[in-house]
């Protein structure tokens, strides 16, 4: 502390000791919250006024029951048909070249079972990138596509001063029968 600062303390503590610094230390605090507080009060009324503005909650609209299998067709007419697979993989193949990514090869399935009305296509492709790369273009796609979700995203570092990653990623492709 600086010799002025040390014998002003001095000087302080001497005419009204410990307890009166104390007791000014709680009447700045009292000063204080009565502020905050005032303030928090303001912004309350504010708030009311705000809230006696709006209208009140929205009326309540009976439940109406609808059967079972109207609920899935209307699940299943939401997702696209099998015939879009080949725009969804361009739109892939346009978010990997927006983002200098070589997608050279994949590995391509489509599950198929007899009494399901989805189809699940899937594809594989092996990415050498950076993280910030793989990252956008995965985020890519799934914004992009919200019929597809990331199934498997691996990474690795083959070596430690290197800043690409040997990565495999996985979408699946979800559509109705056509």
């Amino acid at each position: 502390m600086s010799p002025t600062l040390t014998g002003l303390w001095h000087r302080t503590l001497r005419q009204i000791g410990p307890l009166g610094i104390a007791a000014g230390a709680l009447i700045a605090g009292a000063v204080i919250l009565g502020l905050w507080t005032r303030q928090l009060d303001m912004q309350g009324s504010a708030l009311d006024a705000t809230a006696a503005a709006t209208p009140g909650p929205a009326p309540v609209v009976p439940l109406q029951h609808v059967p079972l299998s109207q609920q899935i067709g209307e699940f299943v007419g939401a997702f696209p048909p099998v015939s879009q697979n080949p725009d969804d993989l361009n739109e892939v193949f346009i978010s990997a070249k927006r983002h200098n990514i070589q997608l050279p090869r994949g590995e391509y399935r489509l599950k198929t079972e007899a009494k399901k009305p989805l189809v699940v296509f899937t594809a594989t492709f092996p990415v050498t990138t950076d993280y910030g790369a793989m990252r956008d273009f995965c985020a890519d796609v799934l914004r992009a596509l919200p019929n597809v979700s990331l199934d498997e995203l691996r990474m690795a570092r083959n070596s430690s001063g290197g800043t690409a990653l040997e990565s495999s990623v996985r979408f699946s492709f979800v559509y109705r029968r056509s």
